[in-house]
């Protein structure tokens, strides 16, 4: 691997994580190349990737259901805790978390998926956007927006069981990032994943 290219591109300090993790397990900020490599050596057969340290000011979960409704809330990492605060975003940011979130839950055909985002200077970075099992117990959201995601899972199942469609295929990233809607494996060439790979992101992801 291009070590320094990596580092080139990413920057320092830089953050280390299991492409397929959550929980915030498996993850490193690392200040050095030579940590880096250092953490990377330990992670056996996983696929990381390595993305761009952001100092965040603000920081927002997005809850995202059905690839049509969003709840943005205010959450710290640090802590590992929702904050109810319902004011936290400006209309335009909100929007643009918003619409950004459906488009990313769209792209990967998720009905039910949390996005979280790291604001720096009034810009927001997505950081994680893979994670189609979220913890949604009530300990952790809150009674206040436990009962939303209540409510709208239940719309959701509800709408699929009277007006069923067509499970997708599993899709592929590739078409998409070429400008174009995401395509099924089929048509794109299917990934694997394996030892020996990384991927690296500028400007898109980081914690503090």
């Amino acid at each position: 691997l291009d070590w320094r290219g990596i580092v080139d591109y990413a920057g320092l300090p830089c953050v280390l994580k299991d492409a397929y993790g959550g929980g915030w397990k498996d993850v490193y900020v690392c200040r050095s190349l030579e940590e880096l490599v250092h953490q990377y050596d330990q992670s056996a057969l996983r696929t990381m990737i390595v993305q761009e340290f952001i100092e965040w000011e603000h920081y927002v979960r997005c809850i995202c259901l059905g690839r049509a409704e969003v709840l943005p809330i205010k959450y710290d990492p640090r802590e590992r805790r929702y904050h109810v605060e319902h004011d936290h975003l400006s209309p335009e940011l909100g929007r643009r978390i918003a619409e950004d979130s459906l488009r990313l839950v769209r792209a990967l055909g998720y009905d039910m998926n949390t996005v979280e985002w790291a604001i720096r200077g009034g810009i927001p970075y997505a950081i994680d956007f893979m994670n189609p099992a979220p913890d949604m117990d009530i300990n952790s959201l809150t009674p206040h927006y436990f009962e939303w995601a209540v409510k709208h899972m239940a719309d959701m199942a509800i709408r699929l069981a009277k007006h069923p469609r067509p499970q997708r295929a599993e899709l592929s990233w590739d078409r998409l990032l070429a400008g174009g809607n995401a395509a099924p494996v089929g048509q794109a060439g299917r990934r694997r994943s394996g030892r020996g790979r990384t991927r690296s992101s500028r400007g898109t992801a980081g914690q503090a």
